[in-house]
């Protein structure tokens, strides 16, 4: 009887490989979050998609390859919801603090991709030019040209967009990871923690001229 009727899955037929492909990616991100991916080897996962090493090995290379597919899928969503954000509000202080919420709100939809993705050690192994480093840099490019943006309109006080982006996005991250994984120690509602946040790093940045002025109304 053939192996994979056995296992009760019924291997794909030749021309189907994009879903093949989605299935291995969706049973790492399973096995990678619930055991550790220092745990989980190649034979596990193809056993848990039905297909032989050998297979799995023609879609990804190793552990790292899959790691990285997984960013790269991660960030292009991200990347997606974070242009979206750009029409929320009518100003662009508006759309940055829209932009925030965006970042946070996906990692807690998202957990097991937001975890591999930011909280392991995956991009210390990946080659500067991978897909996956390019989706970050584009990432992280939305933010930086958003604060570049209001440091010229006079909305943020003078300083390097570079930064400053970093600075939001250490903050974006911490308040993100304690949501994910710290969520019983916090006193505060995941919401209200969120709001404060976005909060803080607006006040950080804000010119002294412009925090005591009115914004216009759309």
């Amino acid at each position: 009887m053939d192996q994979s009727i056995e296992t009760g899955r019924l291997r794909k037929p030749r021309g189907q490989g994009a879903s093949r492909r989605g299935e291995i990616l969706d049973a790492a991100k399973h096995l990678f979050a619930e055991e550790g991916v220092a745990h989980v080897t190649m034979r596990r996962i193809g056993a848990a998609v039905g297909v032989s090493p050998t297979a799995l090995y023609m879609h990804f290379a190793d552990k790292d390859a899959l790691l990285a597919a997984i960013a790269q899928d991660t960030f292009a969503e991200l990347l997606h919801r974070l242009e979206q954000s750009k029409t929320a509000g009518c100003t662009p202080l508006e759309q940055f603090r829209a932009g925030l919420r965006t970042y946070i709100e996906f990692g807690l939809a998202r957990p097991d991709e937001y975890r591999l993705t930011f909280m392991t050690r995956l991009f210390r192994r990946l080659d500067a030019r991978t897909c996956a480093v390019e989706m970050a840099d584009r990432t992280f490019a939305v933010l930086e040209d958003r604060i570049a943006e209001l440091i010229g309109e006079g909305v943020f006080r003078q300083g390097e967009a570079l930064d400053f982006a970093e600075a939001v996005w250490a903050a974006l991250h911490g308040t993100t990871a304690l949501l994910l994984d710290q969520a019983d120690n916090l006193r505060n509602e995941g919401d209200a923690l969120v709001s404060a946040s976005i909060a803080l790093i607006e006040n950080g940045l804000l010119h002294p001229e412009y925090r005591s002025s009115k914004t216009k109304p759309c």
